[in-house]
C-alpha cells in the first residue's frame, strides 16, 4: 500500500471512521469467539448454534427495504452514533447466561442486535463516497478490509484469552464499551451526510413504497448491480454454511476448543491483513471484475483445500496448523475481492439510491444465508461435517467464473450507471 493510500486515514472524516469501525469490530470478534463456545458448551448442540446464525441474519432480510429508505432519509452520520449506542444497550441481557435454558437470550440478543446493525453499516458504506474523492475509493475500501482483518486478527485472540478468563460475561463487557466508543468517534466526523432527495408525493405509506421502488429500479436495470448481486447471493450461502459449521469443525474434527477457534480466525486475519495493504496497489492496476474473477476463484480453491485436509493421512493432518497455513493463504485473494466488489457498488450507484441499493442487497444476502443455514440444518447428519463446509469453497469457484464472465469491463460502468438514472 502506497503513501498516498495511508494519508487517507490522517484526514478527520475518514480516520475517525477507520478508528470507529476497529474498535467496535474487535469487540464482534470477540463476542464471536465467546457466544458460540458458550452456546455448544450450555447445550451441546450444533443446531443451537444454527438457531442464533438465524437469528442473526433473519432481520436483514425482513428489515432491507426499511434500513434502505430510511438511511437515504436521515443524515448518516447520526444513523451510525445511533445504532452504536442501541447496539450496545442490546447487549445487556447477555450478562444474565448462565444454562442451557437461557439460549432463549442468547438468540433474542442476536436478533435484536442484527436487527440494528444494517443501519449502521448500510450508513456507513453510503457515506464513505461522501467522506473520500471516487479516485481514492478503491484505497479507502482497502483501508477498510485492513480495517476489519486486524479486528479479525486481534479480536479472536483476546476473545478466546478472555473467554477462558473472564467468560461470556466479560467479553459481554469489553463488546459494550468498543461500540459506545465507536458512536463517541463517528460523532465527530464533521459535516452533514445526508442525500439530497426529491420531494415525493402522496402518504407516508405511498411515499415509503414509492422511495423502496425507485431502489429496486435502480438495481434491476443496472447489469453491475444484477451480477454483483447474484455473486453476493452464492457467496452469502456458503457464508451462511461455515458461520453454522466453522466452530463445530474445529471441535468435532480437528478436536480444538475456544484457543484453536481463535487461532483459525486470526490467521485469516492475517491474510486479510495482506490483503488490505496490496488491495489499493491491485485497485489501481486490475480493474473490478479481474479482481473479483480471480480473487473468488483462489479464495474457493483454497477454502476447498483448508475443510478437506483433515482427511488426508499423517498426524499433522488431525492439528490446526495446517488450518492456519490456510487460513493466511485464503484471506489475501479474499480481501482483495471483497474490497473491488464494493468499490464496483459504490461506483455504479447514485448518492440518492445508494443506501436503498446496499439494503436491497444486503436482504439479498441475508436469505442467501438463511438458505446457507437450512442446507446445514438438513445435510449435517446424513452428511459429515466436511463435505457440507465444502459447500462454500464450491460457490467461491461460481462466484469467481460468474464475474469473469458476466461483469461489464471497467469503462462500461460508469456509462451503464449514469443510464440507470435516466
Amino acid at each position: 500500500m502506497n503513501r498516498s493510500s495511508l494519508a487517507l486515514l490522517t484526514r478527520r472524516g475518514f480516520g475517525l471512521l477507520w478508528w470507529g469501525g476497529l474498535i467496535s469490530l474487535m469487540g464482534n470478534r470477540m463476542l464471536q469467539v465467546a457466544l458460540p463456545i458458550t452456546v455448544l458448551s450450555l447445550t451441546g448442540s450444533p443446531t443451537a448454534m444454527t438457531a442464533i446464525v438465524a437469528m442473526a441474519v433473519l432481520p436483514q432480510l425482513l428489515l432491507g427495504p426499511l434500513v434502505g429508505v430510511l438511511v437515504d432519509r436521515w443524515d448518516r452520520r447520526r444513523v451510525m452514533v445511533w445504532s452504536n449506542v442501541a447496539m450496545a444497550a442490546s447487549l445487556l441481557p447477555l450478562l444474565l447466561v448462565n444454562r442451557a435454558a437461557d439460549l432463549w437470550i442468547c438468540a433474542a440478543v442476536t436478533l435484536v442486535n442484527a436487527a440494528i446493525a444494517p443501519f449502521a453499516s448500510t450508513a456507513e458504506n453510503a457515506l464513505l463516497p461522501g467522506v473520500v474523492a471516487d479516485a481514492e475509493l478503491p484505497a479507502a475500501n482497502s483501508l477498510n478490509s485492513l480495517n476489519n482483518n486486524l479486528a479479525r486478527l486481534i479480536g479472536p485472540m483476546v476473545g478466546g484469552v478472555a473467554t477462558l478468563w473472564l467468560g461470556l460475561r466479560g467479553v459481554v463487557v469489553l463488546d459494550v464499551v468498543t461500540f459506545l466508543a465507536a458512536a463517541a468517534m463517528v460523532y465527530f466526523v464533521g459535516g452533514a451526510h445526508r442525500a439530497v432527495q426529491e420531494a415525493a408525493e402522496g402518504g407516508a405509506v405511498k411515499r415509503f413504497f414509492g422511495e423502496f421502488t425507485d431502489g429496486l429500479k435502480v438495481t434491476v436495470r443496472s447489469r453491475v448491480l444484477v451480477v454483483l448481486s447474484v455473486v453476493l447471493i452464492l457467496g452469502s450461502i456458503g457464508e451462511g454454511v461455515m458461520s453454522s459449521l466453522f466452530t463445530v469443525w474445529v471441535t468435532d474434527v480437528l478436536g480444538g476448543g475456544a484457543p484453536e477457534l481463535g487461532w483459525l480466525i486470526s490467521a485469516q486475519a492475517v491474510g486479510g491483513i495482506l490483503g488490505g495493504l496490496v488491495g489499493g496497489w491491485f485497485g489501481a492496476r486490475w480493474s473490478p471484475r479481474v479482481l473479483i474473477g480471480v480473487g473468488m476463484l483462489l479464495f474457493g480453491l483454497i477454502d476447498t483445500a483448508i475443510f478437506t485436509y483433515p482427511l488426508l493421512p499423517g498426524s499433522l493432518a488431525h492439528g490446526p496448523i495446517p488450518g492456519i497455513v490456510g487460513m493466511i493463504a485464503v484471506g489475501v485473494p479474499g480481501v482483495v475481492a471483497s474490497a473491488a466488489m464494493m468499490t464496483l457498488f459504490q461506483r455504479a450507484t447514485d448518492d440518492t439510491h445508494r443506501g436503498r441499493v446496499f439494503a436491497f442487497v444486503g436482504a439479498l444476502m441475508s436469505a442467501a444465508t438463511l438458505l446457507g443455514t437450512g442446507l446445514v440444518f438438513w445435510l449435517t447428519g446424513p452428511l459429515p461435517v466436511i463435505v457440507v463446509l465444502s459447500i462454500q469453497g464450491v460457490t467461491g469457484v461460481l462466484v469467481g467464473l460468474g464475474a469473469l464472465t458476466l461483469l461489464p469491463r471497467a469503462q462500461a460502468v460508469r456509462a451503464e450507471a449514469a443510464h440507470s438514472y435516466a
